[in-house]
This record gives structure tokens, sequence and C-alpha cells, in this order.
């Protein structure tokens, strides 16, 4: 970051230390010359710096997405990688200081500015025009917005390369998106549809279900599965209560559990019993490390995720190396050589029980 930058911020942070937060930096002046006019996704326009080394992310969802294109220009993380997760991901980002969320608990708008991000990037299905602004007010540092879900990710790592100058590396995540999802839907699109299962995905306790049309609902969507959790919920976390004997008169085809659940123990529960997919084994645990391959959080993971429930519901037609197709996702994506162990690791539980 120039020098005139790096005062501005420090000047701003020791204002707001001694209870002037209202103090603002212009965007301008933060990012010093060389900046350019971008219109984000929510409508804002934004000066942005033509050259950046420095990004915050706004969130979980952007943490994710932006450390598959630059995760050495992060100057921070919404949340600590942690635990298992550092199987994936490189040690040495746990380093790095936690600013929280936009959404949520708020940003640590004193630890941004510290940090010293030349642009604070927002990530996900929709956007708070009046929060990115009131951060982009209090901070001084360009705010901006991409939309991103699982269908439109690869036009959102476009704008984000163009963003971050990352235009190599998000070339090769937009290729790998489009391909995935390009011969997910063309093969799907023959599927006649009495063989395209009704799904129920639980969570925790299994009794937590994803609901239909909701961005968690994503990859079943994509693989043209019936979510069955279709209770008018939508947006918000996207998951809802539920009582096993509702889930009994749904009566699901599959039954997908989330990792950490149930999963091992449904098998000698009389009340789960009770579900003929659980009954006849088509039942099982969906993969997650670092993250769980469907919606936890609904981002990058959820392309690998459609190439695993593709591959599960219709081994006919999706006869992926699931292994070959691990280990290329894994390297894009978090930077990760796989070993074999891990794979193995991974799979466990991902197939039918029967």
């Amino acid at each position: 970051m120039p020098v005139r930058g790096s005062v501005l911020v420090i000047t701003a942070v020791a204002l707001m230390l001694s209870g002037c937060a209202s103090h603002t930096v212009s965007a301008s002046d933060q990012a010093g010359s060389g900046t350019y006019a971008y219109v984000d996704d929510a409508g804002r326009q934004v000066q942005l710096p033509e050259d950046i080394e420095r990004i915050a992310p706004s969130g979980p969802t952007a943490q994710l997405v932006l450390f598959a294109l630059s995760p050495d220009k992060l100057v921070g993380l919404a949340s600590n990688f942690s635990g298992d997760q550092f199987n994936y991901i490189d040690k040495k980002y746990a380093a790095l200081p936690v600013f929280g969320s936009i959404y949520g608990n708020g940003l640590n708008l004193e630890a941004v500015m510290r940090a010293q991000p030349q642009v604070i990037i927002d990530v996900g299905n929709s956007a708070s025009v009046e929060k990115l602004d009131d951060v982009q007010r209090r901070t001084g540092i360009p705010t901006v917005f991409v939309a991103a879900e699982l269908h439109s990710l690869a036009s959102a790592y476009a704008k984000l390369g163009r963003i971050t100058g990352e235009e190599g590396q998000a070339g090769q995540l937009t290729d790998f998106i489009e391909s995935t999802l390009d011969d997910v839907n063309q093969k799907v699109a023959v599927i006649p549809s009495d063989r395209r299962p009704t799904v129920y995905y639980g969570q925790h306790d299994g009794l937590t279900g994803v609901v239909a049309g909701s961005t968690h609902s994503a990859v079943m969507d994509a693989v043209g599965a019936t979510n069955v959790v279709d209770v008018g919920v939508v947006g918000g976390a996207g998951i809802v209560a539920l009582s096993i004997e509702q889930i009994m008169t749904w009566n699901p085809q599959v039954v997908l559990f989330a990792p950490d659940s149930v999963y091992e123990t449904v098998a000698g529960d009389a009340r789960w019993q009770g579900l003929g997919a659980i009954r006849t084994g088509r039942y099982c645990r969906i993969p997650g490390g670092p993250y769980n391959w469907i919606d936890q959080p609904p981002s990058v993971n959820q392309v690998l995720g459609v190439i695993w429930l593709a591959h599960l519901l219709y081994p006919d037609v999706f006869q992926y190396d699931m292994a070959a197709k691990m280990r290329q996702f894994y390297e894009l994506f978090y930077h990760c050589e796989l070993a074999d162990a891990q794979v193995e690791a991974l799979l466990a539980g991902s197939t039918f029980a029967k």
C-alpha cells in the first residue's frame, strides 16, 4: 500500500479508538493514486485501486471464495480455520487476525483498519447497501459487493479476478466451475423425472432440515433431486426444525446427513427405522473437510458437492473418478495436495449404507 494510504488508515484507527468513530477517510484518498470507478453488484459505484495486494473478506462466504483466488492477499479472516481444517489448509493462515462478519455479529472495524486492507470484499447471494456504505464511510476503505451463488459462481470469479488482479487463477477456477456445472446440467436434463429421487438433508440431530429453494439446497437442485423440505421458509438461515413424524410424511427416497450428525446411530434408532430410506440403506453422510460439501457455508464447496451427489444418485450416468476430481478441486480451491489416506477418510460413509 502507498505510504500516504497507510498514514491515513493509522490516523483513522487512532481517531476511532479515541471516540471519533464518525471521522471518515475518503475511499479515493485511502486507495491512493491509480484508482478506477467500479459499479458493484449492489449497484454502488466504488473507487477501487488498480493494484490490490491487501484484501479483507466481509464474512465466511467471502473468505472461502477469496481464499481460493488469492489466499496470500488476505490480511485477515472472518473466522478462524481450526482443528481438522488444518489437514487441508496451511497452518500459516492461523496467524491472521479475525474480523468477524458484516452480517451476523458485525465486523470489528478497528481490527480491519489496523490490518490496512486496500479493499473489503463482500461475496454472497444478497447484500445490504446500508451496511456496505456504513462500513466504507466509517473506515474509508473501499467496500465492494460481488454476487455469487452456485449458478453464478463462475461469473463472480471473473469479476473478482479483475478486481484483485488475479485473472490467471480466476480463469482456472471459472473453467472448473463451468465445466462441472455444464456437464451435470446436460446429463441431468435427459434423466427421466421418475429416476430423480426425493431427498431429505438433515443436520445436527437429523431433525434440522435444509429448506428447498434456499442457497443451502442448491446442490440438490443442481442434480435434479427434489428436496422434500418444501415448507415455504426461504432466505435467512435456510434451515428449519422438524419432527421425525413430518419427515415420515414426506417419505424421502434418499436421506443425507451432515458430517458430525446422527449418521452413525440411525441404523439402530427405532425412530429413524420408520423411514424406508433408512431401512433400505439409502442414506449416507456428506463428506466434510475442510467444509461440508453441500452447504456449510454455501460457497465454493458446493461445486464439489454437485460432483459427489450426481455420482451418488446416478452412478450409471456420472461415472466420475471421485479421487481424481477431489484432488483437482482441493488443489485449485484449497491449495492442498490430497494424500490417498485423506481421500479415503473424506469418502468414508459417503456412499449408500447398503
